[in-house]
């Protein structure tokens, strides 16, 4: 990941100070760029989805000529400082491909359009799957529509269990810790759990699974909560993991993907993607389908409801240095060709991310992949540190505490103590 020393909090305090009449823009300027619509994304830039995006934004151009679509492509890890810089400048960004977690910062920040009062609360509510609109509310409004949709939620490796003889999914931490020494005994060389230990922010955002599993929290509102008993039992467990080699430290996501591939892992967390991974890097295609299951996460005991973290990509659309977006102007227009069933299969059948709409969910009915995973998804939350303005320097101290106790160079319990004083003396700022 790309480093900057600018955050996200310095680069919000800077982005307010250009003030409500920078964000609107001279009329004049704003009549120059209705017929131009710049959109700003990541996926454009990736070789997975690239070829395909810039076809459809080709169709797009081809089936309005009236409009000049300029398509700025950014890397994933410079995206939202990029988006920020160019609210400070009043740059024109009409519509942002977003991470879900940016969102509430986004909306914070101002210069935010209300979907449901541009678009219609009908149009809203007919088009989406109601899981991808749960990832666009902040303060009980809708500032942005969902382009695909999922969870981060736990995969697990179906031969790799067969292989351990694990007949059934655990349902229950207990059953989990079961098949993970299963699997360790016969594959003494793998990581029966494969979870982030190198990339701090993977790290929180992976084993908050764990976190909630057990009862525990990081924040209730803005007051910091970690260093509780539902916690402590939660990292005493990651923390046995590793020291009994159910978890090998010195991965991150990427590495353990790779270890899937080679059935090295039996259960790892990942968002849908998993599979179009999977299928790439064991060199078997979609003939390795069968391996890729979407699982709960276990429970701490029967009765529990198992957790996921919402997870996908939006369509934001703002008031950085353009003309309000109309459902039928540019940008509506642009919003329906994504929108379009044949449109977000295609782009499922090419990448492997989710359709957020009803009618392409429902197309593929069939799909057992996606429509198990998409009913996991009903339950996920909100990642917790993202209503927060400075979200990235509070998930690098619970990471690296966090890495700290599963490593063994903290005990659990001083490692949450740690978490907490650096975290209070920070502050959560929404």
């Amino acid at each position: 990941m790309i480093k900057t020393d600018i955050t996200r909090r310095n680069v919000l305090a800077l982005a307010g100070a250009a003030g409500a009449g920078c964000l609107m823009g001279s009329p004049a300027a704003r009549a120059a760029t209705a017929n131009t619509l710049v959109y700003i994304g990541w996926s454009h830039t990736e070789a997975g989805s690239k070829p395909f995006l810039e076809q459809t934004f080709e169709k797009y151009r081809s089936e309005n000529k009236d409009i000049k679509l300029d398509t700025v492509g950014v890397p994933f890890a410079q995206m939202e400082t990029t988006l920020l810089l160019r609210k400070r400048s009043n740059q024109q960004t009409d519509v942002g491909q977003l991470q879900e977690r940016w969102l509430s910062p986004f909306v914070a920040a101002g210069g935010m359009f209300d979907v449901d009062e541009v678009f219609g609360k009908e149009f809203v509510d007919k088009t989406y799957h109601p899981n991808a609109l749960a990832m666009t509310k902040v303060n009980g409004k809708r500032y942005a529509l969902p382009w695909v949709t999922g969870s981060t939620g736990l995969v697990a490796h179906a031969k790799v269990l067969a292989d351990a003889g694990v007949k059934e999914m655990p349902k229950t931490i207990d059953a989990f810790v079961e098949a993970l020494r299963a699997v360790k005994k016969a594959k003494p060389s793998s990581s029966p759990m494969g979870l982030s230990t190198k990339n701090p922010s993977l790290t929180q955002l992976e084993t908050q699974l764990f976190f909630w599993t057990f009862g525990g929290t990081f924040f209730k509102d803005t007051e910091v909560v970690v260093d509780s008993d539902a916690n402590r039992q939660a990292l005493t467990l990651l923390a046995d993991l590793v020291k009994d080699g159910l978890i090998l430290p010195g991965n991150d996501r990427f590495d353990i993907r790779r270890l899937y591939a080679q059935e090295q892992v039996a259960f790892y967390p990942d968002p849908p993607l998993a599979r179009a991974f999977a299928r790439a890097q064991s060199g078997q295609g979609e003939a390795y389908d069968k391996n890729v299951v979407p699982v709960a996460m276990p429970v701490l005991k029967s009765g529990d409801a198992p957790v996921s973290v919402q997870w996908g990509h939006l369509l934001g659309f703002f008031n950085y240095g353009g003309a309000k977006p109309t459902p039928d102007g540019a940008t509506g227009r642009f919003v329906k060709l994504l929108s379009q069933p044949e449109v977000q299969i295609a782009y499922y059948k090419e990448t492997g991310v989710f359709p957020a709409t009803l009618a392409a969910i429902n197309t593929l009915k069939d799909d057992a992949y996606l429509t198990r995973w998409i009913d996991l998804s009903s339950s996920a939350r909100p990642d917790e540190l993202s209503p927060f303005s400075n979200a990235n320097e509070l998930r690098t101290v619970i990471g690296e505490e966090v890495a700290a106790a599963m490593l063994g160079q903290k005990k659990p319990a001083d490692a949450l103590k740690s978490m907490s004083d650096r975290l209070k003396s920070i502050g959560p700022k929404k």
